[in-house]
């Protein structure tokens, strides 16, 4: 028997239920709240929750690693662009060609900011379902380094075939 000051057990459970009955998220978080900015919500621990609630504010170490190496490879990627542009490659994307044009740092910046805004978007939805429900935004997160790195390769493979030596971080 309960009395009034202790919490209800669930039955077959061995803990005690936690839980007050009052579900605090039937009003969502305020954007702007000290809730919001510290976050306390690294993952969604209940299965009824995981149909319902995909979102969480408070990520590992583990995906800020791989934003930061999806980043650092999206700036090698440019600068290996640039210089198979300088010995006489095509840029295929028309959208990355067209400022290409406009001079590097434009494409660098568009290169950068649309590669940021991707991963970022990737993060955040990272608990949602792809395609059908085949994949996880989390599975292809974690792919992007994986394949940023086999395009890298086969643009130093690319500037290798066409005579270009590496001398002091410069390609010439």
């Amino acid at each position: 028997m309960n009395d009034e000051s202790s919490p209800p057990r669930v039955e077959g459970a061995h803990y005690p239920e936690r839980r007050s009955g009052k579900d605090r998220r039937a009003k969502p978080t305020k954007p702007f709240s000290w809730s919001s900015l510290s976050g306390s919500r690294k993952h969604i621990r209940r299965a009824e929750d995981r149909e319902k609630h995909r979102f969480v504010d408070v990520y590992s170490t583990g995906f800020l690693v791989v934003i930061l190496v999806v980043l650092c490879f999206s700036l090698m990627d440019a600068f290996l662009t640039v210089q198979l542009i300088a010995h006489g490659a095509q840029e295929l994307n028309p959208v990355m060609a067209y400022f290409l044009e406009m001079g590097h740092l434009p494409f660098l910046m568009v290169k950068y900011s649309l590669t940021a805004f991707g991963v970022v978007a990737l993060l955040v939805l990272k608990n949602c379902t792809l395609w059908g429900g085949r994949f996880s935004a989390r599975v292809v997160l974690l792919a992007v380094p994986f394949l940023y790195g086999m395009l890298i390769l086969y643009e130093l493979f690319l500037l290798r075939s066409v005579g270009a030596t590496f001398l002091m971080g410069a390609v010439y």
